[in-house]
């Protein structure tokens, strides 16, 4: 832990020559910063998804952790180390939102007198869990992603990953058998649930197929707008769209649809300055209608039409119905430990398929508004980002596509373990893009800063003229 630490924040401080460029000039003092150590930063996304992928059981004592927990301990600390110390731009509301949110959750576990199962822990324990994967997630995305190369670097990581998971999902849909679980010693338990269309709904390295689902039909609208060519871009798409019907799950699916369809809307009004108003405005006269023609509510006719079976459906609107009922007895610290036990028909399980309902649920209204507030900033000021690059907007519309799609799917199922995190980390990935196109991985070179330390003679020095760099943007390929 303590070499990852070292590791992290080795770019703090200026290397051997760079402090003697600065000795000698005097006034070439902190403006020559070294790159050590942001190499090994860039990498952090990269190692952050690799370890969603290994889906082990890793008991220290009492707890029992996964890779992608470890992975965030080490690296909490020094990440949240840069953050404040602005080496990853300057605190926005939009973290002091999130940090309320997780604070207020805080105190919800402690007062929570339940002993209901919150991550199978006492309240030390589901408090450090849920900092890591909330928090701690957020901050790889958000301080290990400050540029177009690192997110275009993160997109093909990401599509590289489920296409190396699809084949896996293939097997375990067709031939019924988890075999990447039955593979890996110590791995989590296969969920076992009802086929669908003949197959089994694949979960691959994840603890639930809605979770692997949701993991592969988030990257849709970042596939179709960041990966070039346009085979590499037809590949990325067939990948997410095939591994999302091996999952046969609801949510995900809907997921897709929302972003196959903002995509479409994008294409057809790419010249109109309002079109996402125009778009909420038809949305919002869709609503009305549907109230006024249907003798059931317009939540009641999406649920029905975008579940599997009516089983399915009325289910999940009796985890609406019981769900507000018991946000509205318990507003203000929700159930915290306790809520495994909420108040529901003797026949309904536990379960509750709805992330921001659950989440209002288990840690109150407070932290739901600081958290759903944070996300609609990210959106509001990522939509209104001025990027000048072609890659650039391309990041900027995919990672907008992606958040709606988390968003919607969000309110069908229920994130939790790796699938936590992996929001967490998206939602931070596209933090750089408000404070605008920033390359940190670009340094200073020692011979480009002005030399005050030669003596006085009367024929000034001849000025350094900078060498003429031309930049070319990418083709955009339709």
């Amino acid at each position: 832990c303590s070499e990852t630490a070292a590791l992290l924040t080795m770019s703090d401080y200026t290397s051997e020559p760079s402090r003697q460029a600065s000795i000698s000039t005097g006034t070439a003092v902190g403006r020559i910063m070294s790159a050590t150590g942001t190499g090994f930063i860039s990498i952090l996304p990269l190692l952050f998804l690799s370890s969603l992928l290994i889906p082990i059981l890793i008991p220290v004592g009492p707890i029992i952790l996964m890779p992608h927990r470890v992975f965030l301990i080490l690296v909490f600390f020094p990440l949240l180390r840069r953050l404040l110390a602005g080496l990853a731009g300057p605190l926005l509301i939009i973290d002091y939102a999130l940090l309320f949110s997780l604070l207020w959750a805080t105190i919800s576990i402690f007062i929570s007198e339940g002993t209901g199962d919150l991550a199978g822990a006492n309240p030390i324990e589901a408090t450090g869990i849920y900092w890591v994967e909330f928090f701690g997630a957020y901050l790889v995305g958000r301080v290990g992603i400050r540029s177009v190369a690192a997110f275009t670097r993160f997109t093909k990581f990401y599509v590289l990953i489920i296409i190396v998971l699809l084949p896996f999902a293939a097997i375990e849909a067709v031939l019924d058998r988890p075999i990447l679980l039955e593979l890996l010693p110590n791995s989590i338990s296969p969920t076992y649930t009802e086929g669908r269309w003949g197959m089994r709904r694949a979960q691959t390295a994840f603890a639930h197929p809605i979770l692997f689902g949701v993991f592969v039909s988030s990257g849709f609208g970042l596939f179709w707008y960041m990966l070039r060519p346009a085979i590499f871009r037809v590949t990325g798409v067939a990948a997410s769209v095939v591994a999302t019907i091996f999952s046969l799950s609801t949510g995900a699916i809907i997921s897709l649809s929302i972003q196959f369809y903002f995509i479409v809307w994008e294409v057809i009004t790419s010249r109109f300055v309002w079109r996402w108003r125009l778009f909420l405005v038809l949305v919002a006269i869709g609503y009305v209608m549907i109230d006024m023609l249907s003798n059931r509510t317009p939540f009641h006719v999406l649920v029905t039409y975008a579940s599997f079976n009516t089983g399915t459906a009325y289910a999940r609107i009796n985890i609406w119905i019981w769900g507000t009922e018991n946000v509205a007895a318990r507003p203000w610290f929700g159930l915290g430990l306790d809520i495994g036990n909420w108040d529901r028909p003797y026949w309904k399980s536990a379960s509750a398929d709805n992330f921001w309902l659950l989440t209002a649920m288990t840690y109150g209204l407070p932290s739901l508004i600081a958290f759903m507030g944070a996300v609609s900033l990210i959106v509001r000021r990522v939509a209104r980002a001025t990027l000048t690059s072609t890659l650039g907007k391309r990041c900027q519309a995919g990672f907008l596509i992606g958040v709606g799609g988390i968003v919607i799917a969000g309110g069908t199922v229920h994130y939790w373990h790796q699938m936590l995190a992996f929001v967490m980390f998206f939602l931070g990935s596209g933090i750089w893009m408000i404070q605008g196109e920033v390359e940190p991985e670009t340094t200073v070179n020692v011979a480009d800063v002005p030399d005050k330390s030669h003596k006085y003679t009367r024929f000034p020095p001849a000025p350094r003229l900078a060498p003429k760099t031309t930049h070319t943007e990418p083709t955009e390929i339709a």
